[in-house]
């Protein structure tokens, strides 16, 4: 299912080199195909990609040659139960959680709860052996390397910017490792073993990359933020919600010390009050960001002279 059958146009003298930076946001990433399409059907250029945990697939894809109605048809399709593979059986899973609550005993955890082997196989279906290297538009995917703290980023070959602290790059990764590495959640995905790393998802770092667009040579950085918007959640009940809210926490922070500072401007679709039981949720989340999207791209062709 590769694409990569159509090829940017040759980038006007006059137009400075555009860059999308996609954040993480777990289901909410949809809305990142609405701000794609809205980003499309205007003719707003975007000359390299950069994408986290969700934005990553949507980064990949777009990258690769995938448009945003492909994506669209292919999430009305989607049937994400079938691609969750529990590394414990339910019995299991509240086994470890007694043992661990009565004995504290950590150590019998698993490293998650979500293998990722199936998810892993679904994407090799959009990109099979297709690598940063080699794709459309340059790419970047960020992950982190656990046992180090580095950043990783596989991308297309940078130009000699000076690199980044703390952190690493890869340019020959397949993308279906690059993004599996890029989505795998704390906790919840088994981590992604490369090259003597352990993987985890990029947002624990850097959940809107838009740093290293600006050292790809992006001159204008659109960012796409679907993290936590600092509004009040009184719906927490649950470990895991525990949990997800204390990541988004962590993530605004991050985002607004860093990924921020490198974005000329950052799109924000209002996608909180979206009930994650909610079987529209998906298609929703897209609508939001193609709303989102509208709203800024006056300001876009004003800045980028289009």
């Amino acid at each position: 299912m590769i694409k990569l059958k159509h090829f940017p146009k040759k980038r006007p003298p006059n137009r400075p080199r555009v860059g999308l930076a996609l954040s993480g946001g777990g289901p909410r990433g949809a809305a990142h195909i609405g701000v794609l399409k809205v980003l499309c059907d205007y003719k707003i250029p975007i000359d390299l990609i950069a994408g986290t945990s969700a934005g990553a697939i949507v980064a990949a894809l777009y990258a690769s040659g995938y448009s945003p109605s492909d994506m669209k048809a292919e999430l009305d399709r989607l049937k994400l139960n079938e691609l969750i593979d529990f590394k414990l059986p339910v019995s299991e899973i509240i086994k470890h959680g007694v043992k661990t609550f009565f004995k504290m005993r950590w150590s019998s955890l698993p490293q998650g709860f979500i293998k990722g082997d199936k998810i892993e196989q679904y994407l090799g279906t959009w990109w099979q052996d297709c690598t940063v290297r080699n794709t459309r538009i340059p790419v970047a995917i960020t992950a982190v390397d656990l046992n180090t703290g580095d950043t990783v980023f596989f991308t297309t070959p940078l130009p000699s910017f000076r690199k980044i602290l703390n952190a690493k790059y890869f340019h020959n990764t397949r993308l279906v490792d690059a993004v599996r590495a890029s989505i795998s959640i704390p906790g919840v995905f088994f981590p992604k073993k490369y090259k003597g790393m352990t993987l985890v998802d990029g947002a624990v770092k850097n959940n809107l990359p838009s740093d290293i667009l600006r050292q790809m040579g992006a001159e204008y950085i659109i960012g796409v933020d679907l993290g936590y918007d600092g509004s009040p959640n009184y719906q927490i009940n649950t470990v895991g919600e525990i949990l997800m809210q204390c990541i988004d926490i962590m993530n605004r922070e991050v985002t607004l010390l860093k990924g921020e500072h490198y974005s000329d401007i950052v799109i924000r679709p209002a996608t909180q009050d979206i009930s994650s039981k909610d079987k529209r949720r998906f298609m929703l989340y897209v609508e939001r960001g193609e709303m989102a999207a509208r709203s800024a791209v006056n300001q876009i062709k004003a800045d980028i002279g289009t």
